[in-house]
């Protein structure tokens, strides 16, 4: 509240030096929660801050004696003016604590004593300054509460709603969340539950706009009450745990005392009475620890209400008569009555009727003083009860219409107050669109002239604009398509000539490696019977026999050559044959067992695809030869309605894909480049000393079979 009021202090103070310091100083400390004493010292700081710099001004620069003179009244003007200033700081510190020291008592009397509350605060706010709205807001909410005390709700409400639209004119926000709270607990005592959830909501959001997180706690409690009286007893307490927690720091020990009387009234009603009474042992020892009188009168009721649902009518006794007396003690008169009513009931269930009869009457005549329509009800009630126990049945049925009828006349109450609020709702919805409408039709003349103005030069700008925006993003877009075309060219290019390179390297050394060799030995054989004519007739059919052979094998290693340029398996027998050729080649050896399975492969297929996958599984084959170390290789071919997909696995020692750029030489850069020329794709997955298993998938043209 002291943050607050800082801005009533600081506007007294700045009418005296206006010219010297800016509002907005002030401002920013108390929009941030900044106690008005720290703003003063502020201003303070910048009024010597500005004196110091005029005397270091006047000694630097040459000024004439005029102006020297009128320097020395303005640092004079300063000084008397901070002096001036710290003791009307000292002063209102002083008024200011005895201000919340007179505020603070209020409050605590409301719970003792609320009509001596109630005209305490009409007395101070009698004697208010006009512009005082922060004292004003706390004074009227402290006269609504001592309404709500003595359950006059309709009074309670008109002065709430005083206080709640000066609070909001002056964007005080923790009074507003104060009030909205307040009004929550009315409206759910008169049974406007909707309106009572909608002041609480409204409640913990201002709450958290003035960063006052902790004092959220009874807004829970609030909500919780909503949902006991609804008869939704899980989600009631769910929100009476939130209203005790621990976190919050610091706690409001009032609240928290409400809120775990009303979690024992939960469990009450949900037939859980060892819970229920121990929450109201801890509510009790809570409240004699602060001396909070209606708390603990509160708490003694519940007990009492406790121990008669479980037929212990001494203990229930002994609760109610301490409810009485405490309520006694604190003139505390609804909660004397309330008591007194327990007592009744007490009495009626040990067959004690001269005594329920007299407390009946005495809550029945505290209910005409009070006017309050609740306890008559319940007191021609208790009396219905007492009636019909001595058999008096023609009386016992007077009183309980008599507790009908007040009954309905509570209902008629509420929906009076209801419609009574929606009618208020609408009239204040009413005057903001009001407010609303002249607001936007002041604001629309004012920019109209502009807005004609400006409209046309705005919408030629933004065309020109526009077109622009397309024109560059045009040429960017080309660039950018011609660059890719370009990239993809020469990416196409590279490959096709290092494929190319690539093969004429390999068919080079197979010439050298293999026809060279036969054809060396060939040479070697002739070149012996060309030179040595003294052999003999066996020796030299040894060696044109031997020629033959070798002159054979060049043969044959030619046919393969040009096999393998230009397959003929493929034509012939397809690429499932040439699979099984090459399996057999594979297999005629002991080092590594190839094995291959097909799947869908009886159409035609595109020979460029048929070619790319030969090459494909030659390269695979040729890889695990020489670099896998494998002993099983598995090829699977399978062609559906849209792609071919083919997957190689051998259980050699693997290599590491991470380095798959430096394996070039392994023909795995022209395997993908391969691929990719149909928009194929292939994954390699491998570790070391876990194998190997390629993935390739090329989609396939509508028209493949």
């Amino acid at each position: 509240m002291k943050s607050i009021r800082a801005v009533w202090y600081f506007n007294s103070w700045f009418n005296k030096c206006r010219h010297l310091v800016r509002l907005s100083t002030a401002s920013y400390f108390v929009q941030n929660q900044t106690e008005y004493r720290y703003t003063f010292r502020f201003i303070d700081v910048v009024l010597q801050h500005r004196m110091a710099s005029g005397i270091n001004a006047l000694l630097l620069m040459h000024i004439n004696f005029h102006s020297f003179i009128q320097l020395l009244l303005i640092i004079t003007l300063f000084a008397s003016c901070t002096s001036e200033n710290r003791r009307d700081e000292e002063a209102m510190n002083i008024a200011a604590a005895e201000a919340d020291q007179r505020y603070n008592y209020i409050h605590k009397l409301i719970y003792d004593n609320p009509l001596e509350a109630r005209e305490e605060a009409s007395r101070i706010l009698e004697t208010l300054k006009p512009n005082d709205y922060i004292s004003e807001i706390i004074l009227l909410k402290h006269i609504g509460s001592s309404y709500v005390f003595e359950t006059n709700n309709s009074e309670a409400v008109k002065y709430y709603n005083q206080a709640l639209a000066i609070a909001e004119q002056h964007e005080v926000w923790a009074e507003v969340a104060h009030i909205n709270n307040n009004l929550g607990v009315i409206f759910n005592e008169i049974a406007n539950y909707k309106m009572a959830y909608i002041h609480l909501v409204e409640a913990l959001n201002y709450y958290d706009l003035a960063r006052l997180s902790h004092k959220k706690t009874g807004a829970y409690n609030n909500i919780g009450i909503i949902y006991m009286n609804l008869r939704n007893y899980d989600k009631a307490l769910s929100y009476f745990e939130q209203a005790t927690d621990t976190s919050f720091t610091p706690r409001d020990t009032i609240l928290v005392i409400s809120a775990l009387n009303n979690i024992a009234l939960c469990y009450n009603s949900k037939e859980n009475p060892s819970e229920a009474l121990h929450h109201l042992e801890r509510a009790i020892d809570l409240s004699k620890k602060v001396n909070n009188k209606y708390g603990l009168c509160i708490s003694y009721q519940l007990m009492g209400n406790v121990y008669l649902k479980l037929n212990q009518p001494s203990k229930s006794l002994e609760a109610y008569s301490m409810s009485r007396d405490i309520a006694n003690d604190g003139n505390l008169s609804y909660q004397l009555a309330l008591a007194r009513l327990g007592l009744g009931q007490v009495y009626l269930q040990t067959g004690k009727q001269e005594e329920a009869f007299k407390m009946a009457f005495e809550v029945l005549n505290m209910a005409k003083e009070h006017e309050s329509l609740m306890l008559e009800s319940d007191a021609h009630q208790l009396l219905s009860g007492i009636y019909e126990k001595q058999g008096d049945f023609k009386n016992g049925l007077l009183h309980y219409q008599k507790h009908i009828s007040t009954q309905q006349e509570v209902i008629n109450q509420t929906v009076i107050h209801q419609i009574y609020d929606v009618e208020l709702n609408y009239l204040n919805q009413l005057n903001k669109m009001q407010q609303l409408e002249l607001e936007k039709k002041e604001l629309s003349i004012s920019k109209k002239n502009n807005l004609l103005f400006f409209i046309s030069l705005t919408f030629i700008m933004l065309l020109v604009g526009l077109y622009l925006i397309y024109l560059n993003h045009r040429h960017r877009q080309e660039v950018k398509f011609q660059r890719t075309v370009i990239e993809l060219t020469e990416k196409k290019s590279d490959a096709a000539l290092e494929a190319e390179i690539r093969e004429r390297k390999r068919i080079g050394q197979e010439l050298h490696d293999s026809l060279g060799h036969l054809l060396s030995v060939a040479g070697l054989h002739a070149n012996v019977l060309q030179k040595r004519k003294n052999l003999s007739a066996t020796k030299k059919d040894e060696l044109l026999e031997a020629l033959m052979r070798t002159i054979d094998d060049a043969f044959d290693e030619v046919r393969n050559i040009s096999h393998n340029l230009a397959p003929s398996l493929l034509s012939e027998h397809g690429l499932k044959g040439a699979l099984k050729s090459i399996s057999d080649k594979v297999n005629q050896s002991t080092r590594l067992t190839m094995s291959f399975d097909t799947f869908g492969l009886n159409g035609k297929m595109d020979k460029l695809i048929e070619n790319t996958l030969f090459r494909t599984i030659q390269e695979i084959v040729n890889n695990t030869i020489k670099h896998a170390e494998a002993s099983q290789l598995f090829i699977q071919i399978t062609q559906g309605e849209h792609e071919i997909t083919l997957m190689a696995e051998d259980n050699g020692k693997g290599f590491d894909t991470a380095a798959i750029d430096q394996l070039a030489s392994h023909g795995l850069s022209h395997m993908k480049s391969r691929i990719e020329k149909h928009n194929g794709a292939m994954h390699i997955d491998s570790n070391t000393l876990r194998g190997t298993i390629i993935s390739i998938l090329i989609p396939l043209k509508e028209n493949t079979a």
